[in-house]
């Protein structure tokens, strides 16, 4: 889950402008255009300083929201961990059979003899005259359509190109139960490549490719079908075309190839949550620690902002939750909780020391996140922190855009506003500085003249 960024704010600076005059006093009257600018430019430097602090604030709600989605993501393992009612499986000799959970099995030993692990058809193209040694441009055949035939399904091949790898990919993505190799049968010299396809299906499925004229392949493996029996039973065995089979319910075993005997065992178990209690944990504290920094006189962004402490209770609340009925009501039981900072810890043991009905219990007390229990809760909580369009940091994120852009708005306004007194100023102290160099000028050619006419007639220089 993710916001919007903040538009960041457009850097505003106060006008800047020189009087260029020939005035004595042309720096004083500069001093008082350039005072003046700065007085009208407080306002939109407030302007500008609460945009900054708004940036700030969706910045720190980005980092909070990117932590809070880690969290939910956690609880979301949480629920795999419980989706197949907290069981564990094991097989005892893969290579006969490997044992996987489609589903809730019963928990019990079940055990397979793997009678016949059957085996899959498959066919080589044949030896042309001329043997392909590179596979990138050479064919088997230079038809542009093929029908593959895999036991009795036909499917029309089109490859990219008239070459051999070509030719095998669209094999492998006809959606035929078949998978295409291309082989090389001769030395790495005299190289001589071969196609070979072998069905994906146990049993004899006979393979055939033909390019319209001729037919492509040889029989290469024929096929059977493999067999096995559970506890015993049948005696004969159960015949299967398929490597993966269905041997309880939600319990399947694929064979691996050998003969011979596994036993398969489920029983209950929280390992799968306990791992993902521990992910929970460590997300939870990561929120929890950017939160922190967010309160107190030298706080973040956010300090004093009611979002910070929504999250500080969801938090809380979702730390503290208590479920009804059966051994487990709390995460307390299940080895979590919380320290005098306010953050969690996880001690895994406790979930390893639980009975089979205290699991069955704990796996009631987490429920889901759609049908109740904690991860319910706490999954409804977080979305209402995280929610893109009514979560509270998408609204308080929205909230921070409009003023944004209302300061931005203001800042134009009064940019414009600073322009044009500064041109009135400016004209101003350029027509007064323009008078103040006329008076010098004429102060100056009066005492010149003073001076010419005392130097020159004694009797005013005596009269002085």
């Amino acid at each position: 889950m993710s916001t919007s960024p903040v538009s960041s704010p457009i850097s505003v600076t106060a006008p800047q402008s020189t009087l260029t005059g020939s005035g004595t006093y042309s720096s004083d009257l500069q001093a008082a255009v350039t005072r003046a600018v700065s007085i009208a430019s407080l306002p939109m430097q407030l302007l500008q300083a609460d945009q900054n602090q708004a940036t700030s604030q969706a910045t720190e709600l980005g980092q909070l929201n990117s932590l809070f989605s880690s969290l939910q993501t956690s609880l979301q393992s949480v629920a795999s961990g419980t989706s197949n009612g907290a069981l564990a499986v094991s097989s005892s000799d893969t290579s006969v059979g490997q044992a996987s959970l489609s589903g809730n099995a019963l928990p019990g030993t079940y055990t397979v003899d793997v009678l016949n692990a059957g085996s899959e058809s498959s066919a080589i193209s044949s030896a042309p005259l001329t043997p392909i040694t590179d596979p990138t441009t050479q064919s088997i055949s230079q038809s542009t359509s093929f029908t593959l035939t895999v036991g009795t399904q036909t499917y029309t091949i089109h490859p990219s190109g008239q070459n051999l790898n070509a030719l095998a990919s669209a094999i492998n993505s006809s959606g035929a139960p078949a998978q295409a190799v291309v082989v090389n049968l001769g030395s790495p010299t005299a190289p001589d490549y071969r196609l070979v396809v072998q069905s994906t299906s146990l049993g004899n499925n006979a393979i055939q490719l033909n390019d319209g004229t001729n037919n492509l392949l040889n029989v290469l493996a024929t096929g059977t079908s493999g067999s096995y029996t559970i506890d015993g039973q049948p005696p004969a065995g159960i015949t299967t075309n398929s490597s993966n089979v269905t041997i309880a319910s939600g319990l399947n075993v694929t064979l691996g190839g050998q003969t011979g005997t596994t036993t398969v065992t489920v029983s209950a178990s929280l390992s799968s949550v306990s791992n993902a209690l521990s992910t929970l944990v460590t997300a939870f504290n990561s929120a929890v620690t950017e939160l922190q920094k967010n309160h107190g006189q030298n706080g973040g962004a956010l300090t004093g902002d009611s979002t910070v402490l929504s999250m500080d209770q969801v938090l809380s609340q979702i730390g503290t939750y208590t479920g009804s009925g059966g051994s487990i009501t709390n995460l307390t039981q299940l080895g979590v909780e919380f320290t005098d900072q306010g953050t969690l810890t996880f001690d895994p043991s406790v979930i390893a020391g639980l009975s089979p009905s205290q699991i069955t219990d704990a796996v009631s007390f987490l429920g889901s996140p759609t049908t109740g229990g904690f991860l319910q809760y706490a999954t409804n909580s977080l979305n209402g922190i995280t929610d893109p369009i009514a979560g509270v940091i998408a609204t308080e994120s929205q909230s921070l855009q409009n003023q944004v852009n209302t300061d931005q708005t203001q800042i134009n306004n009064d940019q414009a506003q600073i322009t044009q007194l500064q041109a009135n100023l400016q004209a101003q102290m350029a027509q007064a500085d323009a008078l103040i160099a006329t008076l010098q000028q004429q102060n100056t050619f009066l005492q010149g003249l003073f001076q010419y006419a005392t130097s020159n007639n004694p009797d005013v220089a005596s009269a002085g």
